[in-house]
């Protein structure tokens, strides 16, 4: 295996749990090794691929010094943190917001008939919502998938147990990890990704080594090369230190 010179995380069910307050503890030891990370060349440096919305993505940049650019969205969108540019993924079609919004409209209607529901405003080509109740995203899942197939065929659907998006399948994970790394000249194999839901997966199968945390789900855990013994933040700390100690033998 190369040396790992990027280590790219996931945010829900990685960094921190949806719904849950943030271990502090466990990700100020992130943000040291971060800090860490530009002085001592045996510690990857951090980025982010998510499929949350650019500012929350930004938000935990900050937070970590992250200095590259992020991918928000599931990679429709990367974020250049020094100058705040966006860039929509190039493979995205000419219309691709005018075919979102037709999605967004959709997600208003079913928040009037379901309060439970979270739209996520934020975000501009992933039409997606969020719930802490799990039993009504898998009852709203049928309905959501036959809205796309009807009207939004060039979509297609991502659900988690708290969340359900419809999204480009020219624009996953996998797609952005690769034009993160044409951004920042480097190849998929000297760069590492973490990520514990069925978005993640092309994300998994691109990167050079390729973590689920402990509460990463059965696809993730049979897909990647190594399923951490930590769930989520304390899993990203573990696989960061495996990378650390893997460099060193480089």
């Amino acid at each position: 295996m190369a040396k790992i010179d990027y280590f790219i995380v996931d945010l829900d069910g990685c960094v921190s749990d949806p719904f849950k307050i943030p271990d502090w503890s466990l990700l100020s030891q992130l943000r040291a090794l971060s800090d860490r990370s530009y002085s001592d060349n045996n510690v990857p440096q951090l980025s982010i691929c998510t499929g949350r919305p650019a500012p929350y993505t930004e938000a935990v940049g900050q937070w970590l010094n992250v200095q590259l650019p992020v991918i928000f969205e599931s990679g429709a969108g990367m974020l250049n943190l020094s100058n705040q540019a966006v860039d929509w993924n190039p493979s995205l079609p000419s219309d691709a917001h005018q075919i979102i919004a037709i999605m967004m409209d959709y997600i208003q209607d079913l928040k009037k008939r379901h309060v439970n529901i979270q739209p996520e405003v934020a975000k501009q080509l992933d039409a997606g919502f969020t719930s802490e109740d799990t039993r009504l995203i898998a009852q709203l899942l049928p309905e959501f998938e036959a809205y796309v197939a009807k009207h939004c065929p060039q979509l297609v659907v991502h659900g988690t147990d708290i969340s359900m998006s419809a999204l480009w399948p020219v624009a996953n994970k996998g797609a952005g990890l690769r034009w993160w790394c044409d951004v920042v000249s480097t190849s998929v194999e000297k760069v590492a990704f973490i990520g514990d839901t069925s978005g993640d997966i092309p994300a998994i199968e691109a990167a050079g080594i390729s973590f689920t945390p402990q509460n990463g789900n059965q696809q993730n855990q049979h897909l990647a090369d190594i399923t951490t013994k930590g769930h989520s933040t304390r899993g990203v700390l573990e696989a960061w230190d495996f990378l650390i100690e893997h460099n060193k033998t480089q």
